[in-house]
């Protein structure tokens, strides 16, 4: 089903025509359709592409045209358009910053053109005329970004140590006594104990002795423990911001009621 009205903002010319495009495909026509943009050389990369009704806000003949108007061309063009007075707003700033509005109103009656001015303009224009001032304001904003980072390595370094161990040993000591020529009945020569006889009249005594062996084990000695903490810095940031003033001259001897603190006194003659 089709929508009597779309709004949509671009932030290239590319994306608004693929968007015309698809709108064609859907039934929509292109007398309905209307771009406004902020700069000159956007609009005509448009009308390079298309036949769509562009509005450049900063053409010089539409600025002209609007010299005696309380409305800026963007604000007297939207104005013209079936769009609450917030979203007019919101588009105009839009506009401002550079995007690209397409405007499609299927249900409108005759070609909207920025000379039409809207009901609420004409009310107000009998009366009293406004000039709008812009200022630029500085927003911060703050971001999160990695300015360095931690690293730890570990490395196995090599070191040799000298260690004195006390180790025991048997030593053999002989000697020789005269036995007790006591008879022996229940010994049994075949049977292991202090020493045995084999292989005729040896003597073998086992001879025992410590040794030393060294066993490497890794254990911890030490941790390492990196905590990461938040602290708070001030930074003075310097930034140009314009800002739009007002002066009024007055010409010639008309009488004319002007506040002294915005008029320049010039006597010109025709």
């Amino acid at each position: 089903m089709k929508q009597a009205i779309i709004t949509e903002l671009f932030d290239h010319a590319e994306g608004l025509l693929a968007r015309v495009v698809d709108l064609k495909r859907e039934g929509y026509e292109e007398n309905d359709m209307y771009v406004v943009v902020k700069r000159k050389e956007t609009g005509e990369a448009v009308r390079r592409q298309s036949n769509l009704y562009v509005f450049v806000a900063d053409d010089p003949d539409a600025v002209a045209s609007l010299v005696t108007s309380s409305e800026r061309p963007v604000e007297r063009w939207l104005g013209s358009m079936r769009l609450t007075p917030e979203r007019q707003e919101t588009f105009a700033q839009a506009i401002e910053y550079g995007k690209l509005f397409l405007y499609v109103d299927s249900e409108q009656s005759e070609r909207i053109t920025p000379e039409r001015p809207s009901e609420r303009g004409e009310a107000n224009a009998r009366d009293e005329q406004k000039l709008l001032l812009h200022e630029e304001q500085l927003e911060i904003e703050k971001r999160a970004v990695q300015t360095g980072e931690l690293i730890i390595d570990k490395r196995v370094t090599e070191s040799n140590q000298e260690i004195e161990i006390p180790v025991r040993r048997e030593q053999l000591h002989v000697e020789r006594k005269d036995g007790s020529l006591e008879e022996l009945e229940d010994y049994d020569f075949d049977q292991p104990g202090i020493r045995t006889i084999d292989e005729g009249d040896h003597l073998r005594i086992q001879v025992i002795e410590e040794r030393a062996f060294i066993v490497k084990r890794p254990v911890v000695v030490e941790e390492i423990i990196v905590h990461k903490r938040v602290r708070e810095d001030v930074e003075t940031v310097t930034e140009t911001l314009r800002k739009e003033e007002v002066d009024v001259r007055q010409v010639g001897d008309a009488d004319i009621d002007v506040d002294s603190s915005l008029t320049k006194q010039e006597d010109e003659r025709i």
